[in-house]
């Protein structure tokens, strides 16, 4: 069975998470070694897209899909989407570290960016509702009907959370929300989640390299749904995302 690891980061953190970092060898050492074919990459808060992206695009025979950070903040960020545009798969929102709602205006041209050229936006979710709520990607999704959006940690790292997220993202109006599974450890709840989406919704991640892929892909392995299910949770729905 095909897997790609569609939420990995590379670089060095800030003190959020104790400086701790990972190198592009270390991360292609891990995903071999996980039966991983490929990845899609972000850089971490204190890492720069431009380092990433070229230390990436050296990756030692492994195939890495390019997500950039987007910091609103960064004055060099719209020069480097316009350079690399073509090469780049996915943006990567992060409302909690960034202190700024998907919603907020400043994101706004990035979304309209997303939408125009068929990026993926992968988008925080967490338990900071009033920042990080997967409420307001799907605000976004409406205000963006043709934008493909992936709320990490299935929409808020929380059976309470992503249980309900599951049930509202089958509704058809937001066709192109995904959820993705990075950090979700609750197998009994995971499978309920899966079941109220369905697998065609879900998007395999590991959350690499504060997480490990061999310790959430048995969490996909032990779902109640068919192997074909799985493999497009695996697989199937981050490919078509890219590809299409």
């Amino acid at each position: 069975m095909r897997v790609i690891d569609a939420h990995i980061h590379i670089g060095k953190w800030s003190k959020i998470f104790f400086e701790y970092g990972s190198t592009v060898g270390q991360a292609v050492s891990v995903m071999k070694s996980s039966g991983i074919e490929a990845a899609l990459c972000m850089p971490t808060d204190a890492t720069s897209n431009e380092v990433l992206f070229s230390l990436s695009r050296e990756s030692c025979g492994f195939k890495f899909y390019y997500n950039a950070w987007i910091d609103p903040s960064d004055k060099n960020l719209d020069d480097f989407l316009e350079r690399n545009i073509n090469e780049i798969s996915a943006f990567k929102i992060h409302p909690s570290i960034q202190r700024l709602k998907i919603t907020d205006a400043a994101y706004d041209k990035y979304l309209r960016l997303a939408s125009d050229t068929g990026k993926i936006i992968v988008v925080h979710c967490g338990r900071w509702q009033e920042m990080a709520g997967y409420k307001f990607p799907l605000e976004a999704a409406l205000k963006y009907p043709a934008l493909k959006i992936i709320l990490a940690h299935m929409g808020g790292d929380q059976p309470s959370l992503y249980l309900e997220c599951a049930e509202e993202v089958r509704d058809i109006k937001y066709k192109n929300v995904y959820l993705g599974t990075e950090s979700v450890r609750e197998f009994y709840f995971m499978n309920l989640a899966v079941k109220k989406a369905g697998a065609e919704k879900v998007i395999f991640g590991s959350d690499y390299n504060l997480g490990l892929p061999l310790t959430y892909i048995p969490i996909v392995e032990s779902l109640d749904i068919s192997n074909e299910e799985k493999e497009l949770i695996f697989s199937g729905n981050i490919l078509k995302l890219i590809s299409s």
